[in-house]
């Protein structure tokens, strides 16, 4: 028996073309008008045409479309209820659109799909008011983990051990690390890889950021969980790692910074952020409150992981934010500007 075209289209395709002929009716349409002009059934298919309609029918109504009848026998009539079904007018306030943004930059490469982008476009033409560009910053995240090498991930899941350069992120020295992989996972927008260390035996965290060169796998699958073949030797790399060993710390921890906001601005972080408790700050009930946001500022209090990555996110902000404590993230964020003022054409 011939194919007809109607038979070549996939079920999908036909349930979309029904609910379209069901939404652009007026009066409603019977069974028999429904075989006869939807792409997708056959007219002459009697009644397994119609239980095709029938299962097409409840597929729609389980997917909430408002599938509704009116009429008796063969003169029944079907129809989508717009006023159901159509979504109300859509109004956005600033912080609404400001969030849909940050979650739009977080698609690195820039790749959003052309429907996407105009959903976004539509999205920020219909807000109460304009995004104020300064209400976040313009965050980029590796969610599909870009920035993790192929083999360092098949290592962590083979349990194979791996050798890789690494620069310290307190002297800026580098040399070669010997790792016992145990994860992967993203932290305040970076990669890190935990694992121990086979030259100093200690538990370490390292970002992949700083990871140099290429990822040497060493052995075979399994073997990662396996102890330094040679302790005299794993104890003898500690001891040369010294102080080396310590400034690398032993990875992200939980760590909160106090922070001068200006209204209306740095929505990420008020979203993060907690009521300032002056007692953890000084130590002592009765003593100095602690320190106060300047004229015209919020204080905030956000807890972090990696200070790194967060003075990066600070520093993005410009003068919408001012560090308050500790001294070492403020000192962070400085490096960042005198870098980034470096980069325009001079130090300051």
């Amino acid at each position: 028996m011939a194919t007809t075209a109607n038979q070549t289209i996939p079920p999908e395709e036909r349930q979309v073309n029904l609910l379209l002929a069901l939404r652009h009716t007026v009066g409603g349409l019977t069974v028999h008008q429904i075989l006869d002009s939807v792409a997708g059934y056959d007219p002459d298919g009697g009644q397994s045409a119609r239980r095709m309609f029938e299962r097409d029918k409840e597929i729609l109504r389980g997917l909430g479309v408002p599938v509704e009848s009116h009429g008796t026998g063969e003169d029944v009539r079907y129809y989508v209820d717009e006023s159901v079904y159509a979504l109300p007018a859509i109004r956005l306030d600033a912080p609404t659109a400001a969030a849909i943004d940050l979650a739009a930059s977080a698609w690195r490469d820039g790749s959003l799909p052309t429907t996407a982008r105009r959903a976004l476009g539509k999205l920020k033409a219909v807000s109460s008011s304009g995004t104020d560009q300064g209400l976040v910053p313009d965050l980029t995240i590796d969610l599909a983990g870009r920035e993790v090498p192929p083999e360092l991930a098949a290592a962590v899941d083979e349990r194979r051990p791996v050798r890789f350069t690494y620069t310290s992120a307190r002297s800026g020295t580098r040399r070669q690390r010997t790792v016992a992989p145990c994860a992967l996972r993203l932290s305040e927008g970076a990669w890190y890889l935990d694992g121990r260390d086979l030259d100093s035996g200690q538990e370490r965290t390292f970002r992949l950021a700083r990871v140099s060169g290429d990822i040497q796998v060493l052995a075979g699958p399994g073997s990662s969980a396996e102890p330094p073949a040679d302790d005299n030797a794993a104890q003898a790399g500690a001891a040369q790692a010294g102080h080396q060993a310590a400034a690398d710390t032993m990875g992200p921890r939980a760590r909160t910074a106090l922070l001068a906001v200006l209204p209306g601005c740095a929505l990420e972080l008020r979203l993060r952020s907690r009521e300032p408790d002056a007692r953890r700050r000084v130590g002592l009930v009765g003593r100095d409150p602690g320190p106060t946001a300047p004229a015209g500022r919020d204080l905030l209090q956000v807890d972090y992981e990696d200070p790194f990555s967060f003075a990066g996110s600070l520093a993005a902000l410009g003068q919408c934010v001012v560090v308050i404590e500790p001294a070492c993230l403020r000192e962070l964020v400085r490096d960042h500007l005198r870098g980034a003022a470096a980069l325009d054409g001079g130090e300051r």
